[in-house]
């Protein structure tokens, strides 16, 4: 049997965490290196989240023996202040560049992070680096080529070098243009997935815009199809964090009542992301206290915890290092040695099939 390594200031934050996504306030351990859970909070990009629940322990004047010190509350305002102004910050550059689109008969479609943010307590804790979006025309067909050639004649860097999306510069926001949601160019599934979630979004006319904006979001199955893709290719491939989980968490406790599961199952299965669903509906119900009335909805996979520990403790990113891009490579293949059991487990693919995609990108593709 594999032995329990989750230490306490992993649960403490996990506790944390619970508090915020549910608004209720339970009680925490004695004994905890604050400090060390602030940290860890800030690797796993959820220090904003996990002030909330600092402040609604306090709010119900929560044991101060249990609370952090002056020192580390202050620091840990700070860095939540931090998170709140650069999301402000990214709305606005983002509004500017939709705009700029949008004059230009081009409607944008945002995914990941600011489009998962609606769905946190307060969506501006909720961290996110780049703009990930899919640019459509009038008629609802890929507007990608048209988005960059505009983004140019205004000036911005654009580059698009790469088929799944180009890169935009503007200000102090990157911009990630997309033309496929997926890695469609292995074909499969990846290319099916991308197939299945721009037949959702059709013309356009039935899509929903965030609050405020002229900013598009998915339909909430195929949003909930892309969540499960992108989580579970960090997950095998460049190391995950808490802050999928918690977004998985925040998006089924707000629309476990808007999907029809048994066609939502039928479509994981499909794009072999069932195994994947299981882990986050059991880390959501188990770990983050979510609450599924919905007794279709399957959350009893044996694979949670060590999902999380792999979150919290594993050595799987590869990038952010500075040893450049061959490193990125050797690191993505033994990842997937070092780890085999994510594939064989979790996503019930082959982990030698799959290494050999990333090696066949990288020696004749380039990628």
């Amino acid at each position: 049997m594999r032995e329990n390594t989750m230490d306490k200031s992993g649960k403490t934050l996990l506790r944390l965490l619970d508090i915020a996504i549910n608004g209720n306030v339970k009680e925490i351990d004695n004994n905890v290196d604050w400090r060390n859970v602030l940290i860890l909070a800030q690797k796993q990009g959820v220090r904003g989240l996990a002030y909330e629940a600092l402040e609604l322990l306090k709010q119900e004047d929560a044991d101060c023996t249990c609370f952090p010190d002056r020192t580390t509350l202050m620091q840990w305002y700070a860095q939540t202040a931090f998170v709140e102004k650069m999301f402000a910050q990214h709305v606005a550059l983002a509004k500017d560049v939709v705009e700029l689109w949008k004059q230009h008969g081009i409607r944008t479609v945002v995914f990941k992070g600011l489009a998962h943010s609606r769905y946190y307590p307060k969506p501006e804790h909720r961290e996110f680096g780049d703009f990930d979006c899919y640019l459509i025309d009038a008629y609802g067909e890929c507007a990608y080529r048209q988005g960059n050639e505009v983004a140019r004649k205004k000036g911005l860097m654009v580059d698009d070098g790469w088929y799944k999306h180009s890169h935009i510069a503007y200000k102090k926001l990157i911009i990630e243009n997309h033309q496929y949601f997926t890695s469609a160019r292995r074909g499969g599934t990846d290319l099916a997935l991308h197939k299945y979630i721009v037949e959702a979004i059709g013309n356009g006319s039935k899509l929903e815009r965030l609050d405020g904006t002229e900013i598009y979001v998915l339909p909430v199955e195929a949003e909930g199809l892309f969540m499960l893709y992108h989580s579970l290719t960090h997950f095998l491939v460049e190391g995950i964090n808490l802050r999928h989980f918690v977004d998985w968490a925040c998006w089924i406790k707000t629309n476990q009542d808007k999907v029809e599961w048994k066609e939502f199952y039928s479509l994981c299965k499909r794009f072999r992301l069932d195994g994947f669903a299981d882990v986050l509906n059991t880390i959501a119900v188990k770990y983050l206290g979510v609450e599924l009335n919905d007794k279709r909805i399957f959350a009893d996979s044996e694979f949670a915890e060590r999902t999380i520990e792999s979150a919290l403790y594993d050595d799987t990113s590869i990038y952010n290092r500075g040893k450049g891009q061959w490193y990125q490579r050797l690191h993505v293949i033994g990842n997937a040695f070092r780890y085999s059991w994510k594939y064989r487990d979790v996503a019930h693919y082959s982990m030698i099939g799959y290494v050999w995609q990333f090696v066949y990108g990288f020696l004749r593709r380039k990628e």
